[in-house]
């Protein structure tokens, strides 16, 4: 029997979780796209994808571009449709090194809420013409609370599972389904940088594979792992005085000038 070839968007998609799950889709040979600023790393991946068995597509663009981002986005859903589309590309910084600053905010806020923006609002009237589709948006378990190690990031990503949230009861009746990521600690090059303890830290090939079971399941919301979810909760559960004192004593992140990786 021969399976079916789905035409797949990852933003996000040259390294880390992104470039992951390039590579578990195209196992599954898939037509794929793949989206993000470093074309060098993307061709790196895509070889990967393709000795796998899959098509896939290079696309150097910065999800931050919007009007590039439509552009692209619409050729794709005009030439072959588009069944899954994945906003992945994220970056990260807080406030190791003082207090955030203003560009260091919006250039957080311009990639992890604008970029996803960008990324899926151009594919839904598509999916909504075809009655069918699966809009993945990763969020982070750092987006339940807001964490003073990384403040623009937890309300980023607060941001967008919010949106995922609502976009899944909006779309639901056109038959599109929107699954909304909430991962922990994921070994990638965003994590590398963080010289605390990383508690119950999965690897990027662990993490893809369970995003990719969720999606064909057409699941609500997978999030991931349970350790670090069953801790999240106790937190926002506690009273606001003892969370302050917690949140007072968390180790910063590091600021985007000293990570080369974002």
């Amino acid at each position: 029997m021969t399976r079916e070839k789905k035409t797949i968007i990852i933003t996000g998609a040259s390294s880390g979780l992104g470039a992951a799950l390039a590579a578990k889709y195209s196992q599954k040979g898939h037509r794929l796209f793949l989206l993000a600023r470093s074309k060098e790393r993307l061709d790196a991946v895509a070889k990967i994808c393709i000795a796998n068995g899959a098509e896939a597509y290079v696309l150097s663009v910065d999800v931050t571009n919007s009007a590039e981002m439509e552009k692209q986005l619409n050729e794709i859903a005009y030439q072959y449709g588009i069944d899954i589309v994945i906003a992945c590309a994220g970056v990260s910084a807080g406030t190791l090194d003082g207090p955030e600053t203003a560009s260091q905010v919006r250039k957080i806020f311009a990639t992890n809420v604008n970029g996803v923006i960008n990324t899926v609002l151009p594919v839904i009237p598509h999916m909504i013409e075809r009655r069918s589709g699966n809009v993945v948006i990763v969020s982070s378990m750092a987006g339940f609370l807001g964490l003073s190690s990384a403040p623009s990031y937890s309300a980023s990503k607060g941001a967008v599972r919010l949106l995922s949230e609502a976009l899944r009861g909006y779309l639901r009746v056109w038959g599109i389904y929107v699954t909304t990521v909430i991962p922990g600690y994921v070994k990638t090059p965003m994590t590398s940088v963080n010289s605390f303890p990383m508690p119950f830290m999965t690897t990027a090939e662990e993490a893809a594979e369970k995003i990719v079971n969720a999606v064909e399941k057409n699941k609500d919301v997978v999030a991931f792992p349970f350790g670090m979810q069953f801790c999240i909760k106790l937190l926002t559960m506690l009273p606001s005085f003892i969370f302050t004192w917690i949140n007072s004593k968390l180790p910063g992140k590091p600021a985007f000038e000293k990570d080369n990786n974002l």
